[in-house]
């Protein structure tokens, strides 16, 4: 099945170069930069990655979710991202900056942790009681929160881009998530 790339011009998700995201704490619109392509992704992080995903905060912040190309043939099949699995979660707190880069890896059958700023990339992971207590509580999807999106985008059904109404590092609750995947 092919993989849909954001490269160059071709293919991007939308015609627009900016969006305009209303954060509704402050009550200030900010200008949201249009999102990196994959080949600028792997220079910044030595990792060959496609992004599936766009969670938007009430507080204005969002997340953007990217991962191999080859996490999606096992997930399109219906069952849990495989050994090796690595997914980033790039955090934005000021509008096109990334801030803060999330990112776990499955290892030996359990996902590892690790996190580092933007401007300092390290990708070594390890089983961190922080990260596992939070994402205890996607038991139902791996531990993988936007597993839906990861699974919708594997099928064919395009990025997942929605709105969270939680703000701060907080995770939304699991039916945000499964309503945010696209049918």
């Amino acid at each position: 099945m092919p993989i849909t790339r954001f490269r160059g011009t071709t293919a991007r998700r939308s015609s627009a170069l900016v969006l305009i995201l209303c954060t509704t704490a402050a009550g200030l619109a900010a200008v949201e930069k249009e999102p990196e392509a994959p080949a600028e992704v792997e220079a910044r992080y030595g990792l060959d990655l496609v992004p599936y995903a766009t969670v938007r905060r009430s507080d204005g912040s969002y997340r953007r979710m990217w991962t191999p190309p080859e996490t999606f043939a096992a997930v399109a099949a219906g069952g849990p991202p495989p050994e090796g699995a690595r997914i980033l979660m790039e955090t934005y707190y000021s509008p096109g900056r990334v801030s803060m880069v999330f990112h776990m890896e499955k290892v030996g059958g359990r996902w590892r942790y690790g996190a580092f700023p933007a401007s300092s990339p390290d990708l070594a992971t390890r089983p961190q009681a922080s990260c596992i207590s939070c994402h205890a509580g996607a038991a139902e999807t791996d531990l993988v929160y936007t597993l839906p999106s990861l699974r919708a985008f594997a099928s064919g059904r395009g990025a997942s881009d929605f709105t969270c109404a939680r703000g701060g590092r907080s995770p939304c609750d699991a039916e945000t998530y499964r309503r945010g995947a696209p049918p």
